[in-house]
């Protein structure tokens, strides 16, 4: 039997290697968590949970004299993401999950990251809808919790399949661990979450829903709606989420980074907020109104440059307007889930997070 890598490509002479039948694989990585989908010929799909896919065109070769694969492929712009493939044991840190293929990734901005690889259900011969992956879900039915105390939160439970990935807000806190599809089972590994205290009825809504979403659920999805049933027979039901839009909602600023490596909240009844439209971010920096160019593609983001008003506000009030705006200014991604905007820099630190108003 070929393996995942060697059905990949096919051994070629000493030359080198030519693309042949290729084999469907999603690799991924934890600290930090990433991924890359292999799944269609000649594509590599590489997301992070905070931004969207971007998607890369290009070819995988194999020397006839190295163990390794070599996948590189370029953006519609901007430089190269290389992926090494290697036909070795791979054990997820997260699951525990022993997986076929070892991948190294090399992205355009300059990281260095590592993984794992696995075949995905459907390829392997499984039935598994592939629309349960690649969107956000909003939990509207969990079992023990009536429906009107989902629609009190604040913030919708959530839950996001991606590349082995699982990631999400359960009512209090955001989440994050590790599934797998087998046919129609979806099996939920380990999940880690943040640790702050919420009132009710966030808090026992988040333990029912990590008490449902839990071991091996059967599930079905369609382009709505995505059921997921657990041994206990306990049913979850889920709406898929809209893409989310930057443009056209007001946003209130409610942490900046302070360019010392600090993301710090707003002073006092300082208000901060910003919208954006047809390429022109605009809003109030607290003190001043200010406003500039943006654009976007997928979820990369470039702003600036940017221009206020000339009032003079005692301080700290300018000072933290200041550090807002390079905030902004220095913001090349983002992200939105539910009703909070994350924006982050070329660094990987977070630059803004805003909710909507």
């Amino acid at each position: 039997m070929k393996s995942a890598v060697a059905c990949l490509l096919g051994i070629a002479g000493l030359s080198g290697v030519v693309a042949a039948e290729e084999q469907p694989l999603i690799c991924f990585g934890n600290e930090p968590s990433w991924s890359v989908d292999l799944t269609e010929p000649g594509v590599a799909r590489f997301a992070t949970p905070d931004q969207e896919a971007v998607t890369y065109r290009g070819q995988a070769k194999r020397h006839a004299f190295l163990p390794e694969t070599l996948w590189r492929g370029s953006p519609a712009a901007g430089r190269d993401l290389v992926v090494w493939l290697q036909d070795s044991t791979c054990t997820d840190n997260m699951s525990g999950t022993k997986l076929p293929v070892t991948a190294r990734v090399s992205t355009p901005d300059g990281r260095f990251l590592s993984g794992c690889c696995r075949v995905p259900a459907k390829a392997a011969g499984g039935t598994a809808p592939a629309r349960l992956e690649g969107a956000a879900w909003r939990l509207e039915e969990l079992p023990g919790a009536p429906s009107a105390a989902l629609a009190q939160l604040p913030r919708p439970v959530t839950a996001r399949f991606e590349s082995g990935r699982l990631t999400g807000f359960a009512g209090c806190n955001n989440f994050s661990g590790s599934y797998s599809l087998d046919g129609d089972q979806l099996k939920i590994g380990p999940v880690a979450s943040t640790q702050m205290a919420c009132p009710e009825p966030g808090s026992s809504i988040e333990t029912a829903f990590h008490k449902a979403l839990s071991g091996t659920l059967r599930y079905t999805a369609d382009s709505d709606t995505l059921t997921a049933t657990n041994a206990s027979g306990a049913t979850l039901r889920f709406r898929r989420e809209p893409p989310p839009q930057l443009a056209g909602v007001d946003w209130k600023v409610t942490s900046f980074n302070n360019n010392r490596h600090a993301v710090v909240g707003l002073l006092g009844e300082s208000s901060i907020t910003m919208s954006f439209k047809d390429g022109q971010v605009a809003g109030s920096a607290g003190c001043n109104n200010f406003h500039g160019k943006y654009s976007t593609e997928g979820s990369k983001l470039q702003v600036g440059p940017l221009a206020t008003t000339r009032r003079a506000c005692e301080e700290p009030l300018m000072t933290q307007e200041r550090e807002f705006l390079a905030a902004l200014a220095s913001a090349v991604t983002w992200s939105i889930d539910g009703n909070v905007l994350d924006m982050h820099r070329a660094d990987g630190e977070r630059a803004i997070w805003a909710v909507s108003r």
